[in-house]
Formats: structure tokens, sequence, C-alpha cells
């Protein structure tokens, strides 16, 4: 079974004028876990995610990278912090937050 991003996430990212396309064409093969984070995609936090640190095993292909954005605007001054991991990343994804934003990171594991 694949997981899908759908209703809030997809209708942000389409907005904001985000795209997300997957690396490879096999189906991810990692569960996600309850309250985590799938992948690829934005979220709106409160609503498809909620605040809180996140943890994820790293990249899928390259790089895993990640962004805490101020709103989906698809600007670069919405971007309140972001970072590429070849490793294991932690992120604080803080109440203020509009959206989080990954891309080619497996699933994202909510620690705290």
């Amino acid at each position: 079974m694949t997981a899908t991003t759908t209703g809030t996430a997809t209708q942000a990212a389409t907005q904001a004028g985000v795209t997300s396309q997957s690396t490879t064409d096999e189906p991810q093969q990692s569960t996600v876990p309850k309250g985590g984070i799938p992948g690829d995609g934005t979220f709106l936090v409160g609503k498809d995610i909620q605040a809180g640190t996140y943890r994820s095993e790293g990249k899928n292909k390259d790089s895993c990278y990640w962004a805490r954005l101020s709103d989906t605007s698809g600007e670069a001054s919405a971007i309140i912090a972001n970072g590429n991991a070849i490793g294991p990343a932690i992120v604080k994804v803080a109440a203020g937050d509009k959206a989080f934003q990954t891309t080619d990171c497996k699933p994202w594991k909510k620690i705290g």
C-alpha cells in the first residue's frame, strides 16, 4: 500500500506552486509512524501535522531537504529555516510555523 498526500497538504502545495515528484518509480518502503510526516510534500502545521520535534533517517536518494515555512507563497522569504541532510535529521516544527516542506526524505517520526 502506498501512502498518498491528499487534502490540505496537496492544496497548499498547489497554491504555493510547489510540485512533488518522486525520484524513483518504486513505492516508498518505509511506513509512516502515527503522527509522523510521510515524506515529500508541504504540510500545514496544526492541520496536516502537529508542532513538535521530528526525526528522519535522512535521504531517499541524494539528500533530504526540509524547510519550516512562514507561509505557502513559494517565495524564498517564507523560509524560516531549512537544511539538507545526508544522514539522520532532527527538526523542531514550531506552533507558529505555517507549514513544513520535505523533499527526498525518509518519513519523519514525531519524537517530542
